[in-house]
């Protein structure tokens, strides 16, 4: 059976507060476009990026909020929430509260949880581990008490969650479960196992914005034309607008796309050293890249 979480109070919070950054992102991208190009410009596209990962965490947290639910079988008790479940073995509980006082510790709200504060598992599944899988503080939840940790629960019909768990226990079950948690979607469980790739990924992009920022910062003290091009005798051979040196960042960003893909599709067959060569290889581009760039502004 399947049961719903009670509404989290602050999902349509979370909802409004992605809008109003996304807005805001929107305003500073077509300010930064509609500015000479400088060291501000720079600064409000760095903004922009900057927010990226807050969007992140802020979307999935909502997300989470909004999809919260909990399946009771004759093996297992699975915690479901946006990309994530928590299995628990239904044979594992060994008691059932129907006020989590004893928790009401735990139901700290931290501002980094928003709009979900009491979703918060261990790392580590113990008998004395608490978990929090709820849209309401541990006093006012059900809470589980097993073999494999203590999880505050807050279904929209706690007295037919319990009756469920009751009616199932009993019948015993018929496949060995496991605790466990399982990310249900592919490329966030490839980051989260592999997090030299991600690294990786992260250098390139870093690369992707340094050459953004070497060239936005001195392009207003660049003449209009410059020599993009030598003769063997060292005697400029193409002369261009100082905007051409914009294809040097054009080329970084799609060797990084490129890569980048390349290599997920690569990790996702199971070819690491593959991903890992071609991610590598974007920071590399990004290397040469810089080095030519500065080479042609001083």
């Amino acid at each position: 059976m399947i049961f719903a979480a009670k509404p989290a109070p602050e999902r349509w919070e979370g909802v409004a507060a992605i809008l109003w950054l996304v807005l805001v992102d929107l305003l500073a991208v077509v300010w930064a476009l509609r500015r000479p190009i400088d060291w501000l410009q720079f600064l409000l596209f760095l903004g922009v990026v900057a927010s990226i990962p807050l969007l992140i965490v802020l979307f999935y947290r909502t997300w989470a909020a909004f999809t919260l639910e909990y399946w009771i079988d004759r093996n297992a008790i699975t915690l479901r929430w946006a990309h994530l479940q928590q299995v628990i073995p239904t044979q594992g509980v060994q008691a059932v509260e129907v006020a989590g006082s004893a928790l009401e510790g735990e139901g700290r709200e931290v501002l980094h949880r928003w709009p979900l504060p009491f979703l918060a598992l261990a790392d580590q599944p113990t008998p004395h581990a608490v978990n929090l899988c709820a849209t309401q503080t541990p006093s006012e939840c059900l809470v589980l008490r097993t073999t494999t940790g203590v999880y505050a629960l807050s279904p929209a019909d706690p007295e037919g969650f319990v009756a469920a768990l009751q009616s199932r226990y009993p019948l015993g079950a018929t496949q060995l479960v496991e605790a466990q948690r399982v990310q249900r979607n592919w490329l966030t469980r490839l980051l989260a196992e592999d997090r030299q790739g991600a690294w990786l990924l992260l250098l390139g992009l870093a690369g992707v914005l340094l050459l953004f920022a070497v060239l936005t910062i001195r392009f207003p003290d660049l003449p209009d034309v410059l020599a993009v091009r030598y003769n063997s005798r060292g005697l400029p051979e193409e002369i261009r607008s100082k905007s051409a040196l914009f294809r040097l960042l054009a080329i970084g960003l799609l060797a990084w796309i490129a890569n980048a893909a390349g290599g997920l599709w690569l990790a996702k067959e199971g070819q690491r050293i593959g991903a890992h060569m071609l991610w590598g290889g974007a920071i590399v581009v990004q290397l040469f890249l810089l080095l030519a760039l500065v080479n042609l502004i001083t």
